[in-house]
């Protein structure tokens, strides 16, 4: 059966995580971080069923959604999608 989502809530650690890579990433490039902020949280808005996205290889308790260079972590309960973290996808030195 396919489980409609109720809400979508983001966890103060996934707030926490968006916040300091786009501190760390755009911090002299205002305009670029107000842009992908909005591009990753309607991502978020944009899951109609809990199990639209794929499962996670790295952490397989949780879904993905890829949003450009980075990974938009969630799980579900009770038709609530949570929103656990944001990390990037991106290693760079």
């Amino acid at each position: 059966m396919i489980e409609k989502v109720a809400k979508v809530v983001w966890t103060r650690q996934a707030r926490e995580s968006l916040n300091a890579i786009l501190d760390y990433r755009y911090k002299d490039i205002p305009e670029a971080r107000k842009i992908v902020r909005k591009d990753i949280i309607i991502s978020s808005k944009e899951i109609v069923f809990t199990k639209q996205f794929q499962q996670d290889e790295i952490y397989p308790q949780y879904r993905r959604i890829i949003v450009r260079d980075y990974k938009v972590l969630y799980k579900e309960d009770m038709n609530y999608v949570y929103i656990m973290n944001v990390v990037c996808t991106v290693t760079r030195p």
